[in-house]
């Protein structure tokens, strides 16, 4: 059943995914009829089935599995230290917090504008270089976004911030050791349907069609049914995108230091929606924001993170290769400009590309917050998705003081995410909440 779109534009987009999984694949054939179905449902579905059963190319060079052994069997897990607890002093969760409402709010204005727009957006308004929140005002145009520099008055709605409560609510009722199912069914019982997106919307209507007879329990068969049904990938052709990726934080504060528990969390969230990259995406930054909780080397960070991703992964190739463009001599501009460009050959709002992004923006301003998230937005895309990922590990890292006094004045300590009782909410209390619940968690 259709969710986020009509069918035949599920499909479409089905044809690209396929694709770029390695599937063998005649793209322009199956476009073809697509195109020439009229939407014929039946029609539709049958082409659906035919696709279903491509097999893999077979010079397909990347190694990608979804289940959670065999990606740590592909990885450099046990090469990490086990996890233990280590006291963190609240500035960090209220830093990670602020930061990544900082960062939404930065990119939130812009979000899917090119990189060109947005720089001739901020040069027309006589303030470029970017180092403040989106200006209302562009020369003759405005932009009547609620994060812009005229109505900044807080954190405004955005999914982006939404989850990281959603989850924290998670384990706070349910602790550490949940499944996907039950991120199903916390979704069905706190997250209206109408607050989700693409891979999240076909994946909630999947679990909906498989969870309908039993709304009062849980199944004692749960994770075989979630599987049996694909639930994270039947008639879901964004499950490579980055909605996974924009909901790792709350496992990464509440494992704070502990970056194995936060991708082994992570992993079990993404799975309800996603699977390969877009799995990887949401264990790379929850690994990598709880490891800067307590790991101040950025460097370190980033080997952290991609021990617990698989090594012959479009995700992690693209990491390596990004981590050379930015430690290098590179201009910032080029630097720019060549990771836009790579990341042409995926949507706007996939994981790779713009995790890309983020990986660079992090090294190549590891101490300097707001230069941090201004080159994640400036590079374009999802950049609220981006600046609340760059402002979360840089919060981390830096704490609340390495954040610009500015960015953060302008957001009067407020947030807002449409969940009780967090609507105009202070940003320095959640902070002190995710604390005193990770200390709960893991201090005994």
């Amino acid at each position: 059943m259709a969710g986020y779109d009509r069918l035949y534009a599920l499909l479409m987009e089905e044809v690209n995914q396929l694709s770029q999984e390695g599937r063998d694949i005649d793209c322009e054939k199956y476009r073809e009829r697509i195109n020439s179905s009229n939407e014929d449902k039946n029609l539709i579905m049958d082409i659906y089935s035919e696709l279903c059963g491509l097999p893999m190319r077979a010079d397909y060079e990347y190694i990608e599995p979804t289940e959670l052994d065999e990606i740590y069997s592909e990885s450099d897990i046990d090469s990490l230290p086990d996890d233990k607890y280590t006291p963190v002093d609240r500035k960090y969760f209220r830093g990670a917090w602020l930061g990544r409402c900082i960062g939404c709010a930065f990119g939130q204005p812009v979000e899917g504008w090119a990189s060109e727009k947005i720089i001739d957006w901020y040069k027309n308004a006589g303030k470029y270089p970017i180092d403040y929140f989106v200006p209302a005002s562009s020369g003759e145009n405005r932009n009547e976004g609620l994060a812009t520099d005229e109505k900044i008055c807080g954190m405004p709605l955005d999914d982006d911030t939404r989850f990281t409560v959603i989850h924290y609510l998670l384990v706070k009722n349910q602790g550490c050791d949940f499944d996907s199912w039950d991120v199903g069914s916390h979704w069905a019982w706190n997250l209206p349907f109408r607050f989700v997106c693409t891979a999240e919307t076909q994946a909630y209507l999947n679990f909906i069609n498989v969870d309908h007879f039993t709304p009062w329990y849980k199944p004692k068969d749960a994770m075989e049914a979630l599987k049996r049904e694909r639930v994270n990938s039947y008639l879901n052709p964004y499950r490579e995108w980055i909605g996974a990726q924009i909901r790792c934080d709350a496992f990464a504060y509440l494992a704070a230091g502990m970056p194995k528990l936060a991708a082994k969390m992570s992993h079990t969230d993404a799975y309800f929606t996603h699977i390969k990259n877009g799995v990887y995406g949401e264990m790379f930054f929850g690994a990598l924001i709880a490891a800067a909780f307590t790991e101040k080397d950025v460097g370190k960070c980033l080997d952290i993170a991609l021990s617990v991703i698989p090594k012959k992964s479009r995700f992690y190739e693209e990491a390596v290769l990004v981590r050379s463009l930015a430690e290098s001599d590179m201009e910032r501009d080029e630097l720019i400009r060549t990771l836009v460009e790579r990341g042409q050959k995926y949507s706007w709002v996939h994981t790779i590309n713009n995790a890309a992004y983020c990986i660079a923006a992090i090294l190549r301003y590891k101490d300097d917050f707001k230069n941090a998230v201004a080159f994640a937005v400036e590079c374009g895309m999802d950049t609220d998705c981006n600046g609340a990922t760059v402002g979360s590990f840089m919060g981390a890292l830096l704490g609340e003081d390495g954040i610009s006094p500015d960015l953060k004045d302008a957001l009067k300590d407020t947030f807002s995410v449409g969940v009780s009782p967090y609507d105009n909410y202070s940003i320095s209390a959640f902070g002190d909440e995710l604390k005193a619940l990770h200390d709960q968690l893991h201090s005994k």
